[in-house]
């Protein structure tokens, strides 16, 4: 019968990092690799881990076969159907708290529009308890997530099923944050294998990929409180063309906000 370490042995030569290799060793043995693992493997064990590996090998996102991510520090179920949150995203989460808190209003309406897994609405109303926060999606197997990812993070945001065109919203907005599918349909076969395994539904945003920007400024132009502020996560490239939906519009003050990386990755727009 196998150790522990031996199973974390496989799991090192096998997976593509030391890091993916902690992780699915953790996930089917319960036991972090810092700890003395001389003792026995399960031969259960054995077997999760070589199915795993082999499905992490042909490409299956690691975090689907774990279930479960992290996105700024809070706990998110994932699963076929649903977009893996991303750590480029916490930019837009950063942007929209910052502007939230040098607000001044209590109890701000904000609306994630393609909420997915719900990361964003749900990091929003964590760290900003007093904002009334509605997270919009259209997917089924998504919006299952969304409502699974609310309650295990115990906050109250408010789960709708709908769509983006039709919605809307019961009292005027003062935020509205969107990570929308932006990669242009053409783009999409030439993904990385991981990309294969989401859902194209999330990541198809039309010829140009741009086609969400310009749904989401026209019907939700007319929506926001006085002073409403308009949050955009974009693909890299994209910064000029959306300004320019933007300005098209008749939203005011457009700026860019740069990742950790230096990318421009979220654009802000006001309601004049």
């Amino acid at each position: 019968m196998p150790s522990l370490k031996d199973l974390y042995r496989k799991a090192l030569q096998d997976a593509p990092s030391s890091f993916e290799a902690g992780e699915l060793f953790r996930f089917v043995t319960g036991i972090s690799p810092v700890f003395d693992l001389d003792a026995p493997a399960a031969p259960a064990m054995e077997r999760e881990l070589t199915l795993l590996l082999e499905a992490r090998a042909d490409g299956y996102p690691l975090q689907y076969l774990l279930g479960e991510w992290e996105f700024y520090g809070l706990p998110l179920q994932v699963g076929p159907g649903v977009l893996i949150p991303r750590q480029d995203t916490e930019t837009l989460v950063d942007t929209a708290l910052g502007i939230l808190k040098r607000g001044g209003k209590a109890n701000p309406e904000v609306l994630d529009i393609c909420s997915g897994s719900g990361c964003i609405a749900i990091a929003v109303k964590f760290n900003f308890p007093g904002a009334n926060v509605t997270a919009l999606e259209f997917s089924q197997k998504a919006y299952l997530y969304l409502e699974k990812n609310i309650a295990l993070n115990g906050v109250d945001v408010t789960p709708i099923h709908g769509d983006l065109r039709d919605y809307k919203h019961p009292a005027p907005v003062d935020m509205i944050v969107s990570n929308p599918p932006y990669i242009p349909k053409g783009d999409i076969a030439g993904l990385q294998a991981e990309v294969s395994h989401e859902p194209v539904m999330a990541l198809d945003g039309g010829e140009d990929g741009l086609t969400f920007f310009r749904e989401i400024a026209r019907l939700y132009r007319g929506q926001f409180a006085p002073g409403g502020v308009l949050l955009l996560e974009i693909g890299a490239g994209q910064q000029e063309r959306v300004a320019e939906i933007l300005a098209s519009y008749g939203y005011a003050d457009i700026r860019a906000v740069k990742d950790l990386n230096g990318i421009v990755r979220v654009m802000v727009a006001n309601i004049p």
